[in-house]
């Protein structure tokens, strides 16, 4: 049986106005259905619900709830430090959460500080329906210095914080704002949250040199659900603000994904002093402490003991 592929019925135009039909919704379903979906899936992330125990710390801990100037509540972890350090607040990366990040930072209750973290918006046993990466979570770092502030025996005048990617944009838009956190630390951060939705929305053709990125619809994708505008934040915008207090900036050598060694450049171009910066050979995105422990906690150690010692 001979199969007739042209139909003697359509003419020319329709089949262009077909084949309009047919790109038409591809680009609809590809550029627009496609970043908006990304974009939902990255601000509303899986919630990992960890929690700490004194078992798990090997210290006293302390579980808290606590609320933002928005009205979010949130949850955390205090866990009171063997001596006369200072106060830590943590702050942990997109999809991560507060008791999963602890034992990365419990050196930190080894050196004698007290350590608090936290779950943020959207993410743990915290309240919040979305993250913004950055701009809100900026309150919930502001409502954990403030609970510390109030709660007794931390010393108001001794409290830094720690964070590493998402993390490290609200330390440093934190910091940037409030004068109680003497010291920060800040690893594998981004310089312009914009900039982060660009590089999410990178895309290219297998074998070809040929890219494009889908980062415009993205943030305004990332807009409509969370009502924050990503190009509005920017940490190297604010980072002359910490000075003088002590700044910290670390980055893996290898990681250039959403964050890059040019942004830990630029922000460290952009701070006053003092300030340091350390790019970790061979380390890609977070994990500077895993691949250089010893050296990652003797530096943090020593900067916060600086940055906090007693007055």
């Amino acid at each position: 049986m001979q199969v007739q592929w042209r139909d003697h019925q359509m003419s020319t135009r329709k089949w262009l106005k077909a084949l309009l039909v047919v790109v038409s919704m591809f680009v609809l379903v590809y550029a627009v259905a496609r970043p908006a979906l990304h974009s939902y899936l990255i601000t509303h992330p899986r919630r990992w619900r960890a929690e700490l125990t004194q078992r798990q710390a090997g210290l006293p801990v302390e579980r808290i709830t606590f609320q933002t100037a928005d009205g979010v509540e949130l949850t955390g972890w205090f866990v009171s430090g063997q001596g006369d350090g200072g106060t830590i607040v943590v702050s942990h990366g997109l999809g991560s959460s507060g008791a999963g990040s602890y034992p990365a930072y419990a050196f930190l209750n080894r050196a004698g500080h007290n350590v608090f973290t936290f779950d943020h918006r959207a993410h743990g046993h915290s309240g919040g329906r979305h993250s913004t990466l950055g701009p809100l979570e900026v309150q919930d770092m502001l409502a954990a210095v403030s609970y510390l502030r109030a709660r007794p025996g931390v010393d108001p005048e001794r409290i830094g914080a720690i964070g590493c990617s998402m993390g490290a944009g609200v330390v440093l838009g934190a910091a940037a704002g409030e004068p109680a956190l003497r010291a920060v630390v800040a690893e594998s951060v981004y310089a312009e949250l914009g900039q982060v939705w660009e590089r999410f929305g990178r895309v290219g053709i297998p074998g070809l040199s040929l890219s494009w990125s889908w980062g415009a619809p993205m943030r305004w994708a990332a807009w409509l659900w969370t009502g924050e505008r990503p190009s509005a934040f920017a940490p190297v915008r604010l980072i002359g603000q910490i000075s003088p207090r002590p700044l910290f900036l670390i980055h893996g050598e290898s990681d250039n994904g959403s964050c890059t060694v040019a942004d830990a450049q630029r922000l460290y171009a952009a701070a006053g002093e003092p300030k340091e910066l350390w790019i970790v050979p061979g380390a890609g995105h977070c994990n500077a402490h895993a691949l250089q422990t010893e050296a990652y906690q003797a530096r943090v150690t020593a900067f916060f003991a600086r940055a906090l010692a007693p007055q």
